[in-house]
């Protein structure tokens, strides 16, 4: 089996449907591929939609358990599967119709641990062919710690790369199955320890805004738990900085550098949360003075070629200063509860 295809489900029933319809159109022979679908104590048809769909297509594998939350699903699906390369998708998002033929035989014909592709964010379900389909693509194998040196943007998610399960098992990488944020720090990790990986600029996957998702839902007690959830993360990200740092290679200071950045991009992505979830100037106060005592505040790793926008410059303006942050809270607040204003 040369690929395993691996779909969480929960709760999907609007778009599971596309996703295995994305999977099945492949350029790959039936015998060299399985798509695993692990049923997440689904509450509506999600299920009854992919049994019909494994019914009818034998490489299709349906499983199913009580709800036990995305990550530890994930983990589950890793011990489930056979495939010399692992693909993790959201159950709602899909990928270009023929695209992954050419993905795993380049990944398989250089023999690399990680092979990154691009992604389009669309709330459409009928992308089905890439913007780039005839492309003359530049191969490079490289370690992930070069490329991390030298590509500050790539998409910390799991679903923008396939990865070799052997590499995975040597190296016991599986996923915090407490924290939604965990594809970042987990990513980087991955990669700082690839020694043979690839990069294809092919938009192959398509990643579905879907507004009642984990990510987008903007309920109070969920914003209160996503602060925790960032707070922790950034400890993440350091301990990874910590680790690389360890090795005395004074070329590792890009990819230091690059891990830094990312914990910066999550602060600044918090500050949209502190001002959506209402909690109190006391609250925030007492984050920024944990974020200061892990050097995560005031931001300074934030600004970059892609975010080097006059809007980004005074936002971060704004959020390092936290008086005048305090002052333009509660105006944001309300013009954010009237949807005057929308971030």
């Amino acid at each position: 089996m040369k690929l395993s295809i691996l779909i969480p489900m929960y709760n999907v029933e609007d778009y599971i449907g596309n996703c295995l319809d994305s999977v099945i159109n492949q350029d790959i022979p039936k015998e060299d591929y399985e798509i695993i679908i692990l049923n997440d104590g689904s509450t509506d048809n999600s299920y009854e939609i992919a049994k019909r769909y494994a019914d009818k297509h034998s490489h299709i594998k349906l499983y199913s358990h009580e709800n036990i939350g995305l990550y530890a699903t994930r983990n589950k699906l890793l011990e489930l599967a056979t495939g010399e390369y692992i693909y993790n998708l959201d159950s709602d998002d899909y990928i270009v119709h023929n695209s992954f033929g050419k993905i795993l035989n380049t990944a398989i014909e250089n023999d690399v641990d990680v092979l990154g592709f691009d992604h389009i964010s669309t709330p459409s379900l009928d992308i089905y062919t890439s913007t780039k389909p005839n492309e003359k693509l530049d191969l490079k194998v490289e370690s992930g710690n070069d490329f991390l040196a030298t590509n500050a943007y790539h998409v910390n998610t799991v679903w923008w790369y396939i990865v070799k399960k052997e590499f995975m098992n040597k190296h016991a990488l599986r996923f915090d199955e407490n924290n939604p944020l965990g594809d970042g720090p987990f990513t980087l990790r991955l990669l700082h320890m690839a020694k043979r990986m690839l990069y294809l600029p092919l938009d192959i996957h398509r990643y579905v805004i879907v507004p009642t998702s984990i990510m987008n839902s903007n309920e109070r007690k969920h914003l209160t738990k996503m602060i925790d959830n960032y707070m922790e993360i950034f400890d993440r990200y350091n301990l990874l900085a910590s680790d690389i740092a360890k090795n005395s290679d004074p070329k590792l200071a890009d990819v230091i550098y690059r891990v830094e950045h990312w914990r910066d991009v999550n602060v600044y992505v918090m500050f949209y949360t502190l001002i959506k979830s209402g909690i109190s100037i006391k609250e925030i106060n007492t984050i920024l003075r944990k974020l200061k005592t892990i050097d995560a505040y005031p931001i300074k790793k934030f600004i970059g070629e892609r975010y080097n926008s006059l809007k980004h410059k005074a936002l971060i303006y704004v959020f390092n200063h936290k008086f005048l942050f305090f002052t333009i809270l509660f105006p944001c607040r309300l013009l954010y509860r009237t949807r005057l204003l929308n971030f």
